[in-house]
């Protein structure tokens, strides 16, 4: 009985399983990339929204319209 509830092991896959699980790991790939760049596009705006710039001095500012 145990070789019938395991005799999937030790055989060849299946063409269409092996397909699929080809195109399974290319997407896979695809979605870490696409989530390393998001990550890293994150990390810059929160970088961004971390660094300030110094206020200007009255002196150099704008002159305000009466």
């Amino acid at each position: 009985m145990a070789k019938a509830l395991l005799g999937h092991v030790g055989t060849v896959p299946d063409r269409r399983l092996l397909e699929e699980i080809a195109f399974l790991r290319s997407r896979v790939r695809i979605l870490q990339s696409e989530l390393d760049h998001l990550r890293a596009e994150q990390a810059r705006s929160q970088l961004a929204a971390e660094v300030r710039v110094p206020d200007v001095p009255p002196a150099y500012a704008e002159p305000v319209p009466a």
